[in-house]
């Protein structure tokens, strides 16, 4: 428990910070005072002033910000926001998505250089070695050989031993549907590893042509690679990342607007509390991975062209260059960005209320 809740400030407090020094930084190298650098969002519990800068931590842990002179009107000073070049505009707004895709790139080149199991790759199309593979129970059918058994989602089968006291040391999910397919019909014992501890089950497999045992397995391959080789597969894998949280994020938005539904797979901070409780279980690299998922739908959602975030101000810069300097006021299009933040947080109430309802 308390293990758990040490890690979920540890993970909040990476993806924010690591997203809101990207601002920083590129605001700093284009010349842009920062005023305050703030973890949370107000009241704040603490806040020292170093050089130009305020560091702050809030109350509300959703969040952070950097805030930047000009940045919420225009101010005819140099070193103000809205004195900037639109490129240079678009580099700060932006930078904030490129660390947390950066590093969910480095965390899973030192996974792929110390050794863990791809999340959406296959070893083959990574060229990795394979150190060593479970076989994981995806699914268990209900009223199936297996469910009748004992055997639950999660659990890792190691043998499976016939009729006639022929054990078969299973390497893969092939294995699997190879034996089952074969024996139909038959009672057979079958090894399993639950918790870290081993146990042995009997089913009476079923005369199913094609899932006789009831099952769907995967195969939980752990994988090596050499250094140089590791950054480029932890491309592919943020890539393949990225790609599935657009297709899910594009889905959700569509129900909301169109359905007015929450889809019941989206989670908020409750869910990544649990999550996160789970993956502590797991070892430090399902944590790493885990803070690696974070850090891209952070990005990816970060640069959605909605008000209030680094995507919707993009747009309107964007907008403007291309209309012209009078294509809305700013005071109007704080008021957008101000009612799209509100939205976002009645969105995200919602969320957390589905959660609780969910989980507890």
């Amino acid at each position: 428990m308390i293990l758990t809740i040490v890690v979920f400030i540890f993970v909040l407090g990476l993806l924010v910070i690591v997203h809101e020094v990207g601002h920083f930084i590129s605001a700093k190298l284009s010349g842009v005072k920062v005023e305050e650098f703030a973890f949370g969002f107000p009241p704040r519990i603490w806040s020292k002033k170093i050089g130009e800068t305020k560091f702050s931590i809030n109350l509300i842990p959703l969040g952070g910000y950097v805030k930047m002179l000009g940045e919420d009107e225009v101010v005819k000073q140099p070193r103000s926001f809205s004195a900037q070049s639109v490129t240079k505009k678009a580099v700060i707004l932006v930078s904030g998505v490129i660390m947390n895709l950066v590093l969910a790139w480095f965390l899973l080149t030192i996974g792929f250089a110390v050794g863990m199991s791809p999340l959406l790759s296959t070893p083959e199309s990574l060229g990795a070695e394979i150190i060593r593979t479970k076989i994981i129970i995806a699914e268990v059918k209900k009223d199936s050989p297996a469910d009748k058994s004992g055997i639950i989602q999660s659990d890792q089968i190691v043998y499976i031993i016939d009729q006639f006291g022929q054990k078969t040391v299973l390497n893969s999910n092939k294995d699997i549907t190879s034996f089952t397919t074969s024996h139909k019909n038959q009672q057979v014992k079958i090894g399993i590893i639950r918790d870290e501890v081993q146990k042995e089950v009997i089913a009476s497999l079923s005369a199913d042509e094609l899932q006789p045992l009831g099952i769907a397995a995967i195969d939980d391959s752990l994988v090596r690679m050499p250094w140089y080789k590791a950054p480029g597969a932890a491309v592919i894998e943020t890539g393949k990342i990225f790609k599935l949280t657009y297709d899910f994020v594009g889905n959700f938005f569509k129900n909301i607007f169109t359905k007015g539904e929450v889809s019941k797979d989206v989670g908020g901070p409750v869910s990544i509390y649990v999550y996160t409780g789970m993956a502590v279980k797991l070892g430090v690299m399902a944590v790493i991975q885990f803070i690696a998922i974070l850090s891209v739908n952070l990005a990816l959602i970060n640069i959605l062209p909605f008000p209030a975030l680094d995507g919707g101000k993009l747009l309107f810069l964007i907008l403007r260059k291309v209309i012209g300097k009078h294509f809305i006021e700013e005071r109007i299009e704080n008021i957008i960005h101000l009612v799209g933040f509100a939205f976002l947080i009645v969105l995200m109430i919602l969320i957390t209320f589905k959660d609780v309802m969910k989980f507890f």
